[in-house]
């Protein structure tokens, strides 16, 4: 960010707003699971094409969030666990029927 209160510049030379970049910071998982609306999708994908500080941002959450998919993402639950859980959900639905 710089002194004047922005993070960065656009490719026509304007400022990015640090309001910005709390807005697409605040968004970023989103973006990288495919949870947008496009248009939403496509004014973040603007954002991290002009500033450069988001965009490390970007890559380094996309890369976390690869490296626990690759190491994580083949572990299930235990069956004790998986049917308490099941058990608690359905036990939740039958009390929201009756609410």
């Amino acid at each position: 960010m710089s002194d004047d209160g922005t993070a960065g510049g656009d490719s026509t030379g304007g400022a990015v707003e640090a309001e910005d970049c709390e807005h697409v910071l605040e968004r970023v998982y989103e973006f990288i699971d495919n949870e947008l609306d496009s248009a939403s999708g496509d004014a973040i994908r603007r954002h991290l094409s002009d500033c450069e500080p988001c965009l490390d941002k970007f890559d380094m959450e996309q890369a976390v969030k690869k490296l626990v998919a690759r190491r994580c993402g083949g572990d299930t639950a235990p069956a004790h666990l998986r049917d308490k859980v099941l058990g608690q959900l359905a036990a939740a639905k039958r009390q929201a029927g009756r609410g």
